[in-house]
Order: structure tokens, then sequence, then C-alpha cells
């Protein structure tokens, strides 16, 4: 009898464990309770536009490998802007712009903004830390940043981007000897991140507030979870394969400036702005004052200042004074800027890189093929030094665009240099079978989204009714080529010898 009794119990042993077993592998990819965790930390009081708002600070403890039970955990950032609303309507999911930034909003950048307090009536407004770029594990080196500084003023040849590429490389083999699986930190991995968080925060449907690289995230989640969104604003929409941006468009919307600056200045007309460009590289010293140019550097500078229009005028004047007066002053300016930015760096090629690399594309000759005035600038410096950040690529289902009927507005701007208008209105309006294209005449990347922010009423009418009111499309934008901020060479010069 003792014999069975043991043997029953073997079996019993045996069956729970089949069970067990089984519902693992039939619950493989669902959130796990005991893997991730969501942990309130504090409360605070905030103003927005002058009304007080409770922010919950918290964070979420996920797997870096959801597939590996003795994964490490990431620690991420949770923010959760409360509204006072007792029946709110469905929360808005705030996702940054990048990829290598923050997805961190402060009640002081909501403040500057209209629509923020306006979206607040009825709406939680959350921000969910984006893995890579926030949290416990953020993929930045400092060696990394100094080497995109570029070596001997010129920042595009060979040799500099090889050594970029060398830190990279050195800082690929770095990550890896420290247990880091880059191929876990794509967006993929961010959006299960977030969905985690709806789950946890009881959310049944969340909205979507994209801006720029966020709106491919925005984009994927429609993909993964459509069942979890409500509606979704894409302001500077990025379909699939442009996170590389392209020479041609960028030229072409010089000549759109151009024409809106004769149209202007039709009786002191200067001469084009790109005839000033071009003037200004053929005559360009190899010094200003006692600083060594860079004109790599100065194109790359352009095309950042070409973000927003008020940047944009200041540039074509320094080009102006540069090709007229031979004042390279403002050029040097442009060209000191490109040093002060500093995107986490491995975030940015983790993203970029695995859902829009190309293994088929020299892309430093593609780029250096380039007979615009401004090259493949930007686009040749990231690109052209991918080589071994190319790791798992997204399945291609990631990679494309598919029909969805999420509810979505598109925000775009006839002037934007990063998420052109065209690519939106071609590649990726037809697959939206219940979206809605919103393109804004003379206004470019940055442009737009403080345009949305600050327009009353536009974005909580659309999250709330769907509705797209007119205030925002029938506003007059006029590009003013006259700078609003002016620099003296004395300032110029004292900002050379800081940096």
């Amino acid at each position: 009898m003792k014999h069975q009794s043991t043997h029953r119990k073997r079996r019993i042993i045996l069956l729970i464990g089949c069970v067990i077993a089984f519902l693992l592998l039939l619950f493989k990819n669902s959130f796990s309770q005991s893997r991730e965790q969501f942990t309130l930390l504090t409360k605070e009081s905030v103003d927005i536009q002058g009304k007080k708002y409770m922010l919950q600070n918290a964070q979420i403890q996920v797997p870096e490998d959801r597939d590996k039970p003795d994964s490490r955990v990431l620690t991420l950032p949770v923010r959760i802007f409360k509204t006072e609303n007792p029946n709110p309507a469905e929360p808005i999911l705030w996702l940054e712009g990048g990829p290598g930034a923050s997805n961190m909003l402060s009640a002081g950048k909501l403040s500057a903004s209209v629509a923020s307090s306006e979206l607040l009536k009825n709406h939680d407004i959350v921000c969910v830390g984006y893995r890579g770029a926030d949290g416990s594990i953020i993929l930045n080196s400092k060696k990394v940043n100094k080497a995109f500084k570029g070596l001997r003023h010129q920042l595009l040849s060979d040799q500099s981007l090889d050594h970029i590429q060398r830190k990279m490389n050195a800082y690929l083999t770095e990550l890896q000897q420290k247990g880091i699986d880059l191929n876990k930190y794509t967006m993929l991995d961010v959006i299960d991140d977030i969905e985690y968080a709806r789950q946890a925060l009881g959310y049944k449907k969340v909205n979507l507030l994209s801006v720029s690289y966020g709106s491919r995230v925005a984009l994927l989640y429609s993909y993964r979870y459509p069942q979890a969104l409500n509606r979704t604003v894409m302001i500077g929409p990025n379909p699939p394969g442009h996170f590389i941006w392209q020479a041609q468009k960028t030229d072409e919307i010089l000549d759109r400036y151009d024409s809106l600056y004769k149209a202007q200045n039709r009786s002191d007309y200067q001469g084009s702005i790109k005839g000033a460009m071009t003037r200004a590289f053929q005559k360009m010293p190899k010094r200003w004052s006692v600083y060594k140019l860079d004109a790599d550097k100065i194109k790359v500078g352009t095309f950042a200042a070409l973000f927003s229009t008020e940047f944009a005028a200041m540039a074509f004047d320094y080009y102006f004074k540069a090709a007229n007066d031979g004042d390279y002053s403002g050029l040097y300016l442009i060209q000191l800027l490109v040093d002060t930015g500093e995107p986490i760096i491995g975030d940015m090629y983790v993203k970029a890189v695995s859902a829009d690399f190309q293994a088929d594309v020299d892309y430093r000759k593609t780029f250096r093929a380039s007979q615009t005035v401004l090259g493949g600038n930007a686009s040749l410096l990231y690109w052209g030094i991918a080589g071994k950040w190319s790791q798992n690529l997204l399945p291609e289902e990631y990679r494309t665009c598919r029909v969805t009927p999420l509810p979505t507005l598109v925000i775009s701007g006839h002037l934007d240099v990063s998420t052109p208008a065209d690519f939106a209105t071609e590649e990726l309006m037809p697959f939206l079978s219940n979206g809605q294209h919103v393109s804004l005449a003379n206004l470019s990347h940055a442009d737009i989204f403080r345009k949305a922010m600050r327009t009353p009423d536009f974005l909580s009418s659309y999250y709330d009714s769907g509705e797209v009111k007119a205030a925002l499309v029938e506003t007059n934008n006029e590009v003013n080529f006259v700078p609003k901020k002016k620099f003296s060479k004395l300032k110029i010069f004292m900002a050379g010898l800081i940096m």
C-alpha cells in the first residue's frame, strides 16, 4: 500500500508538472506578473497653464528578453499627469521624437502649450520611458559622441567616418561584453513595455500622441496591438524607410523656400538661396578668424537648421553674408552648434538600423553621389557608419506599411525636410483606411508640432469626437526671412573659445 501511495504521488506531481509546462508554453508571450512589475513611487502637485494637476511618478520593471526566464531586468520611469475629470476618456500616451531621446515629458514642457491643459480636461497624459534611452540601461557613449565631432575639420571624409565607425564598433563590443542584447532594444520591445504599462494602469484603450520618430512607434503599435488603441495623432509622420533622409527631397524643399523668398523680396532680390549656398562653399576660406572651418559640418548643421523655419531664415542670412560679403562668422556658428548635439547614440542606432537598414546598399557611395547643394550630409554621417550595428532587423511585416483601420490624424509640413509631407501623402495615407491628413503650408518639422500644440481645441476635439477643426489649416503661415535672433561676431568668437 505504501508503494502504491508513493507511486500515486509521483504520478500527481508528474501531471502537475506537465500542466505547468503546458501553461508556460501556452502563455509564453503573455505578461508575467512575477517578471514585470508596476510600482507607484510618488505623487506631487504640478502647475500646467496656471492650474494644479496631480503628477504620479512610477516605474515598471520589465525583462530585457521576454523569452528568457533569467533575463536581466530593466527599470523604466513612468509619469502620469492626472485629469481632474472623475469620468475621464481614454488617456493619451506620449511618444517623443528621436530616436536617441528620452520619452519623459516635464510639467514645464507641457505648460508651454495651450493644448496640454485642454487635453487634461478629459484625459490623463502618460509617458512611459523608452528602453535604451530612459531608465536603468541608457545606450550612450561619450567616446562615440566625441568621435562624431570629426577629424581634421572634414567631418564626412572617409578618414573621419572610419574613425567614428571604429569607436562605434568598440562600443558595440563593450555592450556585448556586459551581456546587453541589442536585439531586445528595438521599437517592438519599446511597444511591449508601453503595452504592459497600459495593462498595469488598468486602461482599457489609449490614444497616442506622437511626433517624428514617435509616429513610427505609433504606427507599429497599431500593427502589434490594434485592440488597445482608440485614436492616434502623428505629427511629422515617419513612414517605413524614412529614418534615412533623402538629399534630393531636401534640395526640392530649398527650391520651395527660394520661391517664397523671391516672392517676398521682388524689389531687392539678391539671387537664389541655393545660389548663395553654392557660392559660399566655393569661396569658403580655411578659417574664420582663428577658427578652422569644416564645410561638411556646416552642411550637417544647415540641414538641422531647416527643421525650423526660424532657424532656416538665420542660416540663409548667414549664407548670403558669406557669399556676398565674405563674412563666414554665421556659418562658423552653425558649425559650432553641430558639436552641441549629443543624442543617445546607441539607442538611435538600435532603433533606426533595426527598422530601415538595407544590407545591399552602400550608404557612403549612395550619399557621396549626390550633386545637391547640401549633399548627403546627415544621412552620410549616420548611415555611412552603420556597419556592425545592423543586428537582427525587425520582421518584414513591421518594415513596410500595411492597412490599418485605426482612426488616425496625420499632420505634415510643406517645408519639412525631416518628414516631408509628400512621403506621408504617397506612402502612408493609402494604408490608413480611417486616416485624415492635414498638410500645412510654409511650416517645417518643429513648426508643425508647435502649431498643433498652440492651436486651441484642435487636438482635444479630435481625441474627443474625431473632428478635425479648420483652425489649424486656415491659419496663414508666412515664412519670415528676417532673422529674429542675431549674434555679433564677438559673441560667436567667444562661443568658439568656450566650445
